[in-house]
């Protein structure tokens, strides 16, 4: 890429889609068709118009996608653009994948009293 007469470097960007189509919201980021090897956990609501879909590879959630789910978009994009290992999470994660505040919150922040899952 040649940015001001100069040649410019782009790191790995994560792929990132948001669609409206006739008003339902849906959010893919990263590798959401999963990879290799890869763990994965869906959640979806017929009767809400909600579908919810994390890819994991190790303790890393690697892509996800979302129909009719505009909560947390931000968190979905932040723990799969910032490669957060999510240690013992990616478990309570593929129980309940609405987790995801909790998650990066003591993930990738470290902070507040849910650092830790509880037992």
């Amino acid at each position: 890429m040649n940015m001001v007469g100069r040649k410019a470097v782009l790191k790995g960007v994560t792929q990132i889609n948001v669609l409206d189509t006739l008003g339902l919201i849906s959010t893919s980021f990263g590798n959401w068709q999963g990879v290799d090897g890869g763990e994965h956990v869906e959640l979806t609501d017929r009767p809400a118009g909600k579908h919810l879909s994390l890819q994991f590879k190790d303790d890393v959630m690697v892509g996800c996608n979302s129909i009719g789910w505009t909560q947390h978009v931000g968190v979905m994009r932040g723990l799969v653009e910032g490669q957060v290992k999510l240690g013992e999470w990616k478990e309570r994660l593929k129980h309940d994948p609405t987790l995801l505040m909790e998650a990066y919150l003591a993930s990738a922040q470290g902070r507040g009293p849910r650092a830790r899952p509880p037992k």
